[in-house]
């Protein structure tokens, strides 16, 4: 009896909370006067049975195939519910299927919903839509819509239009929300993520990334589980992985207002315009669901290409990306491209490392002078100090000279860095025996030692080698101390690019090798 009687007042409570307020003047007076249950602070969202014309339709799946990928929608929710990428593989095997970005994970909301706020929140998770056009398939230039109608319990009009075409990644989205009346709540669009748990050796999840009022914002797990909400002018915003982004650009950058928070196993971005539509009016938006390539990112002229972290020298980067295109035409190799460019960038900072180079000779020659100058002026350090300037005066060399040029070059190699380390155009790129040049190279000669999955480091081991030889042969003004400290560089190296992925282990291994070439010739000139 007791449990009847909870259940009783139960469904009367959730009848009050979520039932809509009479429309007649007397009842809304009497509503006012009822003591209300306190306030939560997100209220659960409607579950919405099929109603209206839509109860009519069936569960049913609409597959949309283009050149570049193929899209599984649901009209429960008019939701993606499966995106595959058909040039990007799974992993490094090449039997391995397409990557699908987008897949169903238990508890995980499909993107592409739509919330209705304020008195009567309602979500379309539930609602099946009824549909409009078919299974497509499309090529080139073709274009190919589906349009997506449905009706909450409270008779508001749900409209999702989607424009495909055959060559391109983007998707053309109109979202559309009518009232009985001819109004409607304010709507969000929602994104929703479900494979940010844990790193991904091919996409590890970056977070929230958005461009609002021009400024790149990101996001990562932590922050978004504390709750987000930006707003402004936003070009664009969605969930980011290394290589591959899912975004949402509303129409010519229009205010709009961003919340992302965790519910559940879920990551919810829900965007809202501002001011809000009028009912019936088109919101419109372009939906970019794709891998990270640097041109195709450009072609939307919306700044999607920020995306890609170059860090602080992507003025850098963007150059060296650029020339690693341009020689991949002939080539078809991006390890010959890194070797390529690597020359390219060793040949136009060659005046600056020989300057370097020829600094730090002289000064070695002139080591025991002034050990000798330091001795006998060692009660009268401004003496010491003033006869080691006077040294390098007559000598015409700047103790500066070996440091200033190396520090000059420093933005060009952490540009370098970023150009090899972020691009997903390494990413299952071989070389020689190198399966994967977006990977450390140990992982393409792996091997099984008492159950420790483990592989052979041969190009970090090169490249740990050639730094050796490099810095013994390095001239060093200073103590035979800090000479050994610094053959200790090599190793400490070689342990970091175990780790590092193989294409920029290529590039050092080559940097290295031009650099104890230049080194020999400068010596052998300065004997």
């Amino acid at each position: 009896v007791l449990s009847l009687l909870i259940l009783v007042v139960y469904q009367e409570w959730v009848g009050r909370q979520y039932t809509p307020p009479p429309s007649s003047q007397k009842d809304e007076k009497t509503t006012e006067n009822v003591a209300a249950p306190p306030p939560k602070p997100q209220p659960a969202l409607q579950k919405a049975k099929p109603v209206g014309r839509a109860s009519q339709e069936k569960i049913k799946e609409i597959r949309v195939e283009t050149d570049h990928y193929i899209a599984l929608f649901t009209n429960k929710g008019a939701r993606l519910k499966s995106f595959t990428l058909k040039h990007y593989r799974t992993s490094v095997d090449e039997k391995s299927p397409p990557y699908e970005m987008i897949s169903s994970t238990p508890g995980v909301p499909y993107p592409l919903g739509l919330q209705l706020q304020g008195l009567d929140p309602f979500d379309d998770e539930g609602l099946l839509y009824s549909v409009q056009g078919g299974d497509l398939r499309l090529a080139g230039d073709a274009k190919g819509t589906l349009l997506f109608q449905g009706q909450s319990p409270t008779k508001v009009i749900l409209t999702k239009e989607f424009t495909f075409t055959g060559s391109s990644y983007p998707i053309q989205l109109e979202v559309s929300v009518q009232g009985p009346e001819g109004s409607a709540a304010p709507a969000l669009l929602v994104a929703t993520d479900g494979n940010h748990k844990g790193p991904s050796q091919d996409a590890v999840f970056e977070g929230l990334l958005a461009l609002v009022d021009n400024k790149i914002k990101r996001e990562d797990v932590e922050e978004i589980k504390k709750g987000k909400e930006l707003s402004g002018p936003v070009s664009w915003a969605g969930f980011g992985y290394t290589y591959f982004l899912f975004a949402l650009l509303p129409e010519s950058g229009a205010q709009q207002r961003l919340t992302a928070r965790q519910i559940g196993p879920a990551l919810i971005m829900d965007m809202a315009a501002q001011p809000e539509p009028k009912a019936g009016e088109k919101s419109r938006y372009t939906l970019f669901i794709g891998p990270k390539e640097l041109d195709t990112l450009k072609a939307l002229e919306k700044g999607l290409e920020r995306s890609i972290d170059f860090g602080y020298f992507g003025f850098v980067s963007m150059p060296f990306l650029y020339v690693l295109h341009f020689s991949h035409r002939f080539t078809g190799s991006y390890g010959i491209d890194i070797i390529l460019l690597t020359i390219l960038i060793k040949l136009i900072l060659a005046p600056l490392t020989h300057k370097s180079f020829v600094s730090m000779k002289r000064m070695q020659k002139l080591q025991p002078q002034m050990e000798r100058i330091k001795e006998k002026f060692k009660e009268d350090k401004e003496k010491m100090n003033k006869e080691i300037m006077e040294l390098y005066r007559r000598n015409k060399v700047n103790p500066m000279g070996g440091c200033l040029p190396m520090l000059l070059q420093f933005p060009v190699f952490i540009g370098l860095y970023n150009a090899l380390l972020t691009p997903i155009e390494l990413r299952h790129a071989p070389f020689m025996w190198i399966k994967d040049l977006s990977r450390p190279d140990w992982e393409s000669l792996p091997l099984t030692l008492a159950g420790w999955h483990l592989g052979i480091p041969i190009l970090t081991l090169l490249m740990g080698a050639s730094m050796l030889l490099q810095q013994w042969m390095t001239p060093s003004a200073g103590d035979p101390n800090q000479k050994k400290m610094m053959m200790l560089m090599p190793l400490v190296f070689t342990f970091m690019f175990v780790s590092f992925p193989a294409g920029l282990t290529v590039y050092w291994l080559v940097n290295n090798v031009l650099s104890i070439a230049q080194q020999y010739l400068i010596n052998r000139m300065e004997q």
